[in-house]
């Protein structure tokens, strides 16, 4: 039986912890990328930090040690540890992001230095290559996606949560078609086979905080090689 389950419950939960500074480095840069794009998200976060505000100017405030400020004012003294410069030939080049990927949104555009279609694109699977990004925290994988038109995942499901942000084309999941902004959250609750749709790749933003779990047999995807 497929169980295909697509509510804002992940949804909110992401923009709660976002707001709170509880995400990891990966779905940060994916949180605030989907911000850029959603000008709803924005209101929400708008309204969760309003909140969380009056939630501390209304805390009691937590008692605090007699010698917490000579603690404080000590550390200030201590001489600051060297740190040694990086050698020239090992200096990353500075990102032109007022050049290319004028379409990608600033917090993804920043990570890269030329157009990502000249960017080392990976087989995954039949119709689906990959560029990993490596600024996920432990846990995390942080990737780019590109599906041809027509072409899909294989089906699978989660061990941890998935976040799929859209940033070309589209593609169809169940019976919802996210198109350029949209944000696809899926769990261990979910089993899906997410197919491209139009008439141009599908180029998404994927982090995710635990292993896939692939559901559909051999057979059937050794059949994409040959089904456009």
């Amino acid at each position: 039986m497929i169980v295909h389950k697509q509510t804002n419950s992940g949804l909110d939960s992401l923009v709660a912890q976002y707001v709170g500074g509880e995400l990891g480095l990966g779905m940060s840069v994916l949180m605030a990328s989907y911000l850029t794009l959603s000008p709803e998200a924005r209101q929400d976060v708008a309204a969760l930090e309003q909140i969380n505000g009056a939630l501390l100017e209304e805390a009691e405030p937590a008692a605090m040690n007699a010698d917490a400020l000579d603690k404080l004012l000590s550390r200030l003294d201590e001489p600051q540890p060297e740190i040694a410069a990086e050698p020239e030939a090992a200096a990353k080049p500075e990102c032109q992001t007022s050049d290319v990927n004028q379409d990608l949104p600033a917090p993804l555009r920043a990570l890269f230095a030329k157009p990502i279609e000249q960017e080392r694109w990976r087989f995954a699977y039949p119709g689906v290559r990959h560029v990993e990004l490596p600024i996920g925290d432990s846990g995390e994988t942080v990737k780019l996606l590109k599906i041809k038109p027509g072409k899909a995942a294989p089906r699978h499901t989660h061990n941890g949560m998935e976040a799929t942000l859209v940033l070309r084309g589209a593609f169809r999941d169940g019976e919802r078609v996210y198109q350029r902004g949209d944000l696809a959250v899926a769990d261990h609750d979910v089993q899906h086979r997410p197919r491209a749709e139009g008439e141009e790749d599908c180029i998404c933003l994927a982090v995710t905080d635990g292993a896939l779990r692939f559901t559909d047999t051999i057979g059937r995807m050794a059949r994409d090689f040959f089904v456009r």
